[in-house]
């Protein structure tokens, strides 16, 4: 009786490993801000990269958690001044996957992005300054939409845009949202 049981439990641990997928992503930024008095900001460039879990629920639906570290950057320019600003933040990621074929699949989602650093810098006549931003809010929250393919059964590249939903800035006068556009990898180790 102690080894059916025992083979029941083996069997039962096997099919939920089997169905869990473990990886790690890295990922191109290129940024802004949307919202109001936004009109002169630039895009930035930055990155992200960080671990991620692909849960197959059923054979074309996955729940795809993550934990990532993300450089967002933006740029505007106004009296000559060139302004460059750098937020590090610590990203999860909540999707949902939709498998189109066993190659292509669709990712949505919200994204939590709890911010960890923020850095103005300043450049003018040869000159440049850098400093804290201390009026940021701590917690942002954001949607995910994206494509991806699936190279190889390990290997996936895909395309996502973030549209941020909360205000970056602790400032009711700054109604600026963050706005990304991503291109990435992910590489699945089981």
């Amino acid at each position: 009786m102690f080894k059916k049981i025992l083979l029941a439990a083996l069997v039962v641990t096997s099919a939920v490993f089997a169905q869990v997928h473990v990886g790690a992503r890295a990922a191109f930024n290129f940024g802004t801000v949307w919202g109001d008095h936004t009109d002169d900001a630039n895009w930035g460039a930055g990155f992200n990269a960080g671990a991620l879990a692909r849960i197959d629920v059923t054979p074309t639906i996955a729940f795809v958690p993550g934990v990532e570290v993300d450089l967002r950057r933006i740029a505007t320019e106004e009296f000559g001044v060139d302004y460059s600003y750098s937020f590090w933040y610590i990203d999860l990621p909540l999707l949902a996957r939709f498998a189109v074929n066993p190659q292509f699949f669709v990712d949505a989602g919200l994204n939590i992005g709890i911010n960890v650093a923020a850095k103005a810098t300043a450049k003018a006549g040869g000159h440049e300054e850098s400093v804290d931003i201390d009026n940021m809010n701590t917690i942002g929250v954001g949607l995910i939409a994206g494509v991806g393919f699936a190279v190889i059964p390990n290997l996936d590249i895909n395309l996502r845009m973030h549209l941020g939903l909360t205000n970056m800035m602790d400032v009711s006068e700054v109604g600026s949202k963050d706005l990304r556009l991503q291109a990435g990898i992910s590489y699945w180790f089981m």
